[in-house]
């Protein structure tokens, strides 16, 4: 509640106090799940589309994921997902928060496919949408993710968290033929951005480490 008078806005009282900390809590939760290293830096990359020095500004708490950013992160991180998660379910988001009914679930269901249409149907790309962290900036030893789709994008995110997957995930979650997922695939090994370890039958791709 804000006073009646008076311009002061009542001091925030729950976690997440400042910039500083929210950054340095961000770059913790980052470096317990993906550590500090090269390789790090080019899974989140990968994950985000952010670019290298804006990964390394997160890795080093000199900033926090603006809020495209850190939504990718909950989408492709585990723990930020898990720390978010921790938020929502805190006293604090209780004490506030009214009882969430059936009209409210509906409407945040409505609200999450309006987003992932805007993704979709989006008439400009995200490195002409954000001049500041796009492609732009990218280092020169780094794949250009223009060359990259976005079932390609979806597949790196999915290696990246450890998950076993294969040519037919990207057919039955993208509805593509078995042929255009394997060219996926093909295309990601051949520029060096993924690898298949372990035997035909049980092994299982990576990110080809540093």
């Amino acid at each position: 509640m804000l006073p009646q008078k008076g311009k002061k806005i009542p001091i925030w009282k729950g976690v997440l106090i400042g910039h500083k900390i929210y950054a340095q809590t961000i770059s913790d939760l980052l470096h317990k799940e993906y550590g500090g290293s090269g390789r790090a830096i080019k899974q989140l990359m990968l994950q985000t589309h952010a670019t290298e020095r804006t990964v390394k500004h997160w890795l080093s708490a000199q900033n926090g994921p603006n809020a495209v950013f850190l939504l990718r992160l909950i989408v492709s991180s585990s723990i930020i997902r898990a720390f978010v998660l921790g938020l929502i379910d805190s006293p604090l988001s209780k004490s506030w928060a009214a009882t969430i009914d059936r009209y409210s679930i509906a409407a945040a269901r409505e609200a999450y496919s309006i987003g992932e249409g805007n993704s979709a149907e989006s008439k400009f790309s995200y490195e002409e949408s954000d001049p500041i962290n796009g492609l732009n900036h990218a280092p020169k030893n780094v794949p250009d993710v223009k060359e990259l789709n976005e079932r390609q994008h979806w597949f790196m995110a999915r290696v990246a968290s450890g998950k076993r997957c294969s040519a037919k995930e990207i057919m039955m979650i993208w509805q593509v033929s078995l042929k255009t997922a394997r060219r996926d695939i093909s295309n990601l090994r051949k520029a060096r951005l993924l690898e298949y370890i372990g035997s035909c039958r049980n092994g299982r791709y990576r990110i080809p480490r540093e």
